[in-house]
Parts: structure tokens; sequence; C-alpha cells
């Protein structure tokens, strides 16, 4: 079973391919070849791809999900 992440595009990189996305543990570098999300987007991550698009109050109350986790 994959668990997708919550997770907003801080910036694009290499063409749009790869985005550096932020979520409730860090910033790192993805892929973005999937969807195509756009800086500013909130997305879905899943094994290092973006793999939906999501509105900002669903990401939002995952991240808080997750954090009542830890």
């Amino acid at each position: 079973m994959c668990l997708a992440i919550p997770a907003k595009v801080l910036e694009l990189q290499e063409g749009g391919n790869k985005a550096m996305i932020e979520q409730p543990y860090g910033r790192r570098v993805v892929l973005n070849n999937i969807i195509n999300a756009k800086k500013g987007e909130f997305v879905l991550l899943q094994q290092g791809f973006i793999v939906e698009r999501i509105s900002e109050k669903d990401a939002k109350e995952a991240w808080k999900a997750l954090e009542e986790l830890d």
C-alpha cells in the first residue's frame, strides 16, 4: 500500500519536469511529468511523483492529521 502525501509546489525546475515542493517534513525535489502541476498548487505525492492536484483546504486538513500521528 502506498500513502500519498500532500505538498505545495514552490518552484518548477528543468522546464517543469521537476518541482521543488514543501510538505510537513521539509522541502525536496520531485518529478512533475505526470500532471504538470504549476507553482503554488497543492498536490499529492507518491513515490517521488506528483500524481494529483488537490485543494488547499484538503492539503491543510491532511497535514493536520499527519501531525497528530507524530
